[in-house]
């Protein structure tokens, strides 16, 4: 009897988000607590590219990479369990794991500080990332501008801004920080790798 397989139907799942978010992941005390921390260490300008060159007309912030210790295991722990259950929800990609340290940056309306529109992969260092992540260190009202910004459907869209938010995207999105002109804006960053997309 003729007999021509056909391929098990894929599993069909809903198109994914352009971003997601999640609140309560850390107490006002405890981002107070980790502002704090990061305000102990130099900063440094952010530089971009292959090269790693600072480039203002593309990004004008200041860094610092909070290293994995016994005095911040408790916020690697947060985060990277709201990015897991964030991840299981709405993305479920195949993910490893944070390459990178929790990166503390900080925009300046003094330097207009911003970061032009760019995807968070690219050259070599960035090749597995797959999820990026945005939590807000200030509150809303202590600055202007510095919106965080997303073009997923060809039209900017502004993400949240309140304080406490932690915003998860896919690393292929583009995105931008508008420039601050009044205060300063501190965020918490983190990139998360795995496999290449398939």
């Amino acid at each position: 009897m003729f007999h021509f397989p056909i391929p098990p139907r894929p599993p069909i799942y809903p198109k994914p988000p352009p971003w997601v978010w999640a609140s309560g992941v850390f107490s006002d005390q405890e981002i107070d607590a980790v502002n704090a921390l990061a305000e102990k260490l130099p900063a440094k300008q952010v530089r971009v590219g292959a090269d790693l060159q600072y480039r203002p007309e593309t990004n004008r912030s200041l860094t610092r990479w909070l290293q994995p210790s016994a005095e911040t295991a408790w916020i690697y722990q947060k985060i990277t369990t709201a990015i897991a259950m964030l991840n299981a929800s709405h993305y479920r990609f195949e993910i490893s794991g944070m390459d990178e340290p929790l990166y503390h940056v900080t925009y300046l309306s003094d330097d207009q500080g911003h970061y032009a529109w760019h995807a968070d992969l690219g050259h070599e260092t960035e090749a597995t990332r797959k999820l990026s992540i945005t939590f807000q260190m200030s509150n809303g009202t202590d600055y202007e501008g510095g919106d965080l910004e997303m073009n997923a459907t060809g039209r900017p869209e502004k993400l949240p801004r309140e304080r406490g938010k932690l915003i998860l995207f896919p690393s292929y999105q583009l995105h931008r920080v508008t420039p601050v002109t009044r205060g300063k804006r501190c965020a918490l960053v983190a990139w998360i790798g795995g496999p290449p997309f398939r």
